[in-house]
């Protein structure tokens, strides 16, 4: 495993969820509708751990 960065994992998706959110609202989806899809994604697709 390499060198843990110096910002947390929170702090280095914060930003990138935030980017996607207002994109997907501009696209004229609601914000409770994205983050259930987001949720759904996450519980139904297979994300390996690949020791990174």
């Amino acid at each position: 495993m390499t060198d843990a960065p110096v910002e947390s994992a929170a702090d280095f998706l914060r930003p990138r969820v935030e980017t996607l959110m207002k994109e997907a609202e501009t696209a004229g989806y609601s914000r409770s509708r994205v983050l259930a899809v987001l949720i759904n994604l996450l519980e139904t697709t297979e994300l390996e751990d690949t020791g990174q």
